[in-house]
């Protein structure tokens, strides 16, 4: 299918529930790109950016990972095992001869399964928009979240839905109608808990040249969190651009044409990602905001 230009920040769940392969171009070597939505959400939530790479020739899937593609309007429980291997066999399928470069966008939940992709398998580039390592505030309770919340999750296995983290107020308004779940899975929550944990101690390993995006006024991820990425990344090509107008979802949000601008450059390698130096300016300035 040939994805249409972006003309609004909320579309339908049909437009990429079925992770068809999309090409902007059938010209050239088109970068593939496999894009890989949030908890709980959906690939509506980068809709812009899969508009924006399609536009681009992008040849690119943007599946609806297990758990998130049921009617609603209870989000079912979901493990990330197999949220990982239905973006192992998205990326299979994108690149079956694996000879291809291949780029992975991840946002939030999804830029944790991109991480946990990059341990495994050869990736060129990644971009990760609010990278899911904690919950925000998480770090004030003496508690492990994960054995908390999977302990609440027996007895509590669902939350109202809060509203869309963003700052944007058109767009939230947007947004607010766009979920098909009202509820949240907090069983769903806690395997992607389950998740950081395996994936933080592959973090060193990871060598693949990796773009960050994170708003500092994130209130769904813990935004410090960003900052000890790009520490521990083995990569030597590795860039943390802060936001600073930006809640969570970072490609609807005030920031959003930076975001888009800063997404479409690296997925191409080009402009300031064209060589192996991606740092940029105020990579490694932690914000005042979120000390």
């Amino acid at each position: 299918m040939v994805a249409r230009a972006a003309t609004s920040f909320a579309p339908s769940f049909g437009e990429f529930a079925m992770s068809a392969e999309t090409s902007g171009s059938d010209s050239g070597r088109p970068p593939r790109c496999l894009v890989l939505h949030g908890l709980g959400g959906g690939p509506y939530e980068v809709a812009p950016l899969i508009d924006g790479l399609a536009a681009e020739g992008a040849i690119l899937r943007a599946p609806t990972l297990p758990g998130h593609d049921g009617l609603g309007p209870v989000m079912p429980a979901s493990r990330w095992q197999d949220w990982f291997d239905a973006s192992l066999a998205e990326l299979a399928g994108l690149n079956p001869g694996g000879n291809e470069p291949v780029v992975v966008v991840g946002f939030s939940t999804g830029a944790t399964l991109a991480l946990r992709l990059a341990a495994e398998r050869r990736i060129d580039r990644l971009i990760l928009l609010a990278p899911f390592l904690a919950i925000r505030y998480s770090g004030l309770v003496p508690l492990r979240p994960t054995s908390y919340l999977r302990r609440l999750s027996r007895v509590v296995p669902n939350l109202p839905r809060r509203p869309p983290a963003v700052r944007d107020s058109a767009v939230r308004r947007s947004l607010a109608g766009c979920d098909r779940f009202t509820t949240f899975s907090l069983a769903a929550a806690a395997s992607a808990l389950e998740l950081i944990e395996d994936v933080v101690p592959r973090v060193p390993s990871i060598r693949t040249p990796t773009l960050i995006l994170q708003g500092t006024l994130d209130t769904v991820v813990e935004p410090s969190n960003a900052a000890w990425l790009l520490a521990k990344l083995g990569s030597s090509a590795k860039r943390l651009e802060w936001l600073s107008r930006s809640d969570h979802l970072l490609a609807l949000d005030r920031d959003r044409d930076r975001v888009m601008q800063l997404v479409l450059d690296a997925s191409m390698g080009r402009g300031e990602f064209a060589g192996t130096d991606w740092s940029g300016p105020g990579a490694d300035v932690f914000p005042d905001s979120i000390r």
